[in-house]
């Protein structure tokens, strides 16, 4: 079963992400309903925690329905390698007060790290970066082939997260983080506006 079946947008286009957390799978299934503007729409149960996660891509802001105070995203910055998805890591950021501009340039080092890393780590597949319309945090939503992928990945020799250069000390350390949190999923769940649904 491939993580998402539904549009992958770029970043320029008009769709915003609403990431939600939930107390379990059952709850996460429920929320999905038809709703006018809704394009896309995917569960995923905790794999090595209690608790569930939806990612919800919306046509604009004001088609949002329900979302309860969750942090809506507009995607800024993704890549894709080959490989089939069997886990979802959701990376979450907090930043000390809104700063636009500090999400997007704490992502383009990111970006940097990974460019000077000597090899991509085994396993990682996807990572698409959202930041939070509120300034406030950043979401990465990657895709990895497994759970012993990531893992491995963050207990590699010299790793620093997932990275062993200087630049990921950077990253790790950028002024202005106040928290975070990096959750492994697997999906339960998929549907889109013309496709249907998927278990």
């Amino acid at each position: 079963m491939t993580i998402h079946k539904g549009h992958w947008p770029t970043p320029d286009d008009e769709t915003v992400v609403v990431a939600r957390e939930w107390p379990d799978a059952d709850a996460a299934r429920a929320a999905l309903a038809e709703h006018e503007g809704l394009v896309s729409f995917t569960a995923y149960e905790g794999i090595d925690h209690d608790g569930a996660f939806t990612y919800e891509q919306w046509t604009s802001e004001d088609a949002i329905r329900g979302s309860d105070g969750a942090p809506v995203y507009r995607l800024y910055r993704g890549q894709r390698g080959e490989g089939t998805p069997g886990c979802l890591v959701v990376v979450s950021v907090e930043f000390e007060g809104p700063d636009e501009r500090r999400q997007r340039d704490w992502i383009d080092l990111v970006f940097e790290a990974m460019a000077s890393e000597p090899a991509r780590p085994e396993g990682g597949i996807s990572g698409y970066f959202h930041v939070s319309a509120d300034g406030t945090r950043v979401l990465n939503y990657a895709e990895w082939t497994s759970v012993e992928a990531h893992l491995a990945a963050l207990a590699a020799p010299g790793a620093d997260g997932i990275g062993t250069t200087d630049v990921w000390k950077k990253v790790q350390t950028y002024p202005g983080m106040s928290g975070g949190s990096v959750k492994r999923y697997r999906p339960v769940l998929s549907a889109t506006k013309t496709a249907g649904v998927a278990a």
